[in-house]
């Protein structure tokens, strides 16, 4: 979302934030956080009374100053609707200070979560879970698209969506960029939410030592085998210098996530030992939230 930190510091016009996004995502706990920071949170509204509550907020008995509204997708009716509710709100009523969060995660992430919590997806009433998500995922797609921001959670816990919303969404402090690093193996495919990709397999490889062969790059042994070699070195500091140069100016573009993938042949040493490394920088304003998508795959 461009400019988020200047939006939220707005004192002459409320703030409209609309949560929507696919079941399982987080948007519960989304809402919860942006509850904590003082926001008035309305989960469930149905859209045709989008402007109406709107209208009520900000008359002179509530004037409210931050709203957050969680909307739903409960049938294609749902799709007409909200379209039909924000194009009408930013181009005849004229609220231009409205923006759409759609909150995204993959399709095993989600089938994951609805398995683990045992919930119901809402629209599996005559379908299984698989199918119900990828229902929901067509019939939103257009809603992402027109979103003023897309953030996938498949590599938060619940903890730390909510330390992201409260530190994006809070007016008082400067906003962290949250860089999501991932290992990966290039021979299992790179992974498709990369934002800049890094290729090591040019560097030395432990696989190829029958010592060294077991271990991950997470073993002290692997990163000390690594980074003892000048070529590791070296093209350490390259990576870092172009990288922290890079992630400074997402920052500067207004950007709060990114993800940064760095991958070897298996995803088990190289990229590994790097992202281990990486994810103990301390760069200004930046947080990192390191993933090891293909350790044990071997």
């Amino acid at each position: 979302m461009d400019n988020l930190q200047t939006f939220l510091e707005k004192e002459d016009q409320p703030i409209i934030l609309i949560v929507t996004g696919l079941s399982g995502a987080g948007k519960t706990s989304f809402m919860r956080s942006l509850e904590d920071l003082r926001f008035y949170c309305v989960d469930n509204l149905p859209v045709p009374l989008l402007s109406t509550f709107l209208n009520l907020s900000f008359k002179a008995q509530t004037n409210l100053k931050k709203v957050a509204l969680g909307i739903d997708a409960r049938g294609e009716q749902f799709l007409k609707n909200f379209t039909y509710e924000i194009n009408r709100l930013k181009h005849v009523e004229m609220i231009s200070n409205i923006k759409i969060i759609f909150l995204n995660a993959s399709e095993s992430t989600l089938l994951k979560r609805f398995q683990e919590t045992r919930r119901k997806h809402p629209l599996a009433q005559d379908k299984s879970i698989q199918s119900a998500i990828k229902e929901e995922k067509d019939l939103l797609d257009p809603i992402m698209n027109m979103s003023d921001m897309i953030l996938d959670t498949d590599k938060f816990n619940i903890h730390e969506l909510r330390s992201w919303v409260q530190q994006s969404f809070s007016a008082t402090q400067k906003h962290t960029l949250l860089v999501n690093v991932i290992s990966f193996g290039f021979k299992y495919g790179v992974p498709a939410e990369s934002n800049l990709v890094y290729d090591l397999r040019f560097l030395p490889n432990p696989y190829f030592n029958p010592d060294l062969k077991k271990f991950t790059g997470q073993d002290a042994v692997i990163q000390e085998y690594l980074f003892q070699q000048e070529e590791v070195i070296e093209y350490w500091k390259r990576l870092i210098d172009f990288l922290h140069y890079s992630l400074e100016r997402f920052y500067k573009e207004g950007r709060f996530f990114v993800t940064v993938s760095i991958g070897c042949t298996g995803g088990k040493h190289r990229s590994v030992s790097f992202v281990e490394r990486l994810s103990k920088e301390t760069w200004k304003h930046m947080s990192f939230l390191p993933h090891h998508r293909d350790v044990g795959k071997e």
